[in-house]
């Protein structure tokens, strides 16, 4: 079992979904459905019990990895960031809320796609429910994953005042590196599981190749912010583009190959020293980056649930757009910088704005089928090159202007 830690996920990934189709061509529809003893229901079909192997166990690790990292990150800070933490800081924030408002833009020009296939009976279609705008920001405010942060915040008060900041985050580096060896086991089986079910549901191949136009708003969304970043940095560091280019290629080859910020580090420290930032210095700015400042996971999860609350029949305007948009920059916020980890947070935006959870589910799982093979690579990149971008930029503006905010 060893041995699987040194195969590359995306290898993984591709075998795992080869072998689905293949079952599928054979004619082993019995893989999507219910196990059963004659007339007696026993449990849930091997592809559902494929697919459950990481949904199932990943919400509760997702919130139990945040408030351990929200908790040492708290218990060991000492503060002295100062003015060039809030530099950096207006950068990370910039460029999340103008991928926010790209994203909500792709989604107005192509919301007629067809990405997602509707609700059957038994998750919820016919019954659609209009959440009040003040339910939805109530609901946003008390969902389990920020009840997790609100945790982690407590508990890294705790921590602080025991002086077991350091002992903290020793286990939360164990516990990060336990649960990339978890999602190395558990992707390819969802993957399995989810191309299973779609392909024996009504619509089969269709409901799979009907994802691949979700590309387009996803790169012109995150193209924008991309050529943006670049051009900002471009200005503020005076050189042209193609100084910032040459600098974030080999970051974003690292970040397309690892699908994973925490992964991208070494290469993020690169980048920030070839743009003429002082590596060591940059240092705990890219660091905090990596975990929040992901304006690439923040149009992920946007541009997925608009498109899964409309095809579930809800209204979504521009009201419902913005409260998505700056829950995604929460949500995005609070993902762990692994794998896909990002996709199980869908389920509680959906959930939150009225989307039924038997079809928030379906399609989360839906969504991990190509989100494994290209979507989380693209939101890495972008993830990574603004941790970089953000961290040269407000250190550049911090030299400018040392004495306008008092360190």
């Amino acid at each position: 079992m060893s041995k699987i830690h040194e195969i590359p996920l995306l290898l993984l990934v591709v075998l795992a979904a080869l072998l689905a189709f293949g079952c599928w061509a054979l004619g082993m529809g019995f893989l999507a459905e219910p196990i059963k003893m004659g007339d007696t229901y026993l449990t849930k079909s091997i592809a559902g019990l494929a697919k459950d192997s990481l949904f199932v166990p990943l919400k509760p690790l997702m919130y139990a990895l945040i408030i351990l990292s929200i908790g040492s990150s708290l218990a060991i800070s000492t503060g002295g960031l100062g003015a060039k933490f809030i530099r950096v800081l207006l950068f990370f924030v910039g460029f999340s809320l103008i991928g926010m408002m790209l994203g909500i833009l792709a989604f107005s020009l192509f919301s007629e796609l067809n990405i997602l296939p509707a609700p059957s009976a038994g998750e919820g279609s016919g019954n659609v429910m209009q959440i009040p705008f003040a339910a939805k920001i109530y609901g946003v405010l008390t969902s389990a994953l920020m009840i997790s942060i609100y945790a982690g915040v407590i508990f890294g008060q705790a921590l602080k005042r025991l002086n077991l900041g350091r002992q903290a985050d020793e286990i939360s580096d164990l516990f990060i590196k336990g649960f990339r060896k978890f999602l190395q086991y558990t992707i390819p089986l969802a993957v399995f599981g989810s191309i299973t079910l779609a392909l024996n549901r009504p619509g089969g191949v269709e409901t799979l190749t009907n994802l691949v136009p979700l590309l387009i708003p996803y790169i012109i969304a995150m193209g924008g912010v991309w050529i943006i970043m670049v051009l900002v940095t471009s200005a503020i560091q005076g050189r042209g583009p193609g100084f910032v280019l040459r600098a974030v290629l080999p970051q974003a080859l690292v970040a397309l190959s690892t699908s994973s910020s925490i992964a991208t580090l070494t290469a993020t420290r690169e980048a920030c020293d070839q743009m003429g930032a002082n590596a060591d210095e940059a240092t705990p700015f890219y660091t905090i980056g990596a975990t929040i400042n992901m304006v690439g996971t923040l149009i992920g999860l946007l541009l997925l649930s608009l498109y899964a609350m409309k095809t579930f029949g809800l209204e979504v305007g521009i009201g419902e757009m913005l409260v998505v948009g700056f829950q995604s920059m929460i949500f995005a916020t609070a993902a762990a910088g692994t794998p896909s980890a990002s996709v199980v947070l869908l389920q509680d935006i959906l959930v939150s704005q009225g989307v039924s959870a038997e079809y928030a589910t379906y399609v989360t799982g839906l969504i991990i089928t190509i989100d494994t093979l290209i979507l989380d690579r693209l939101r890495t990149m972008l993830n990574t090159q603004s941790d970089s971008m953000s961290t040269v930029n407000g250190l550049k503006l911090y030299y400018k202007t040392p004495k306008t905010l008092a360190d």
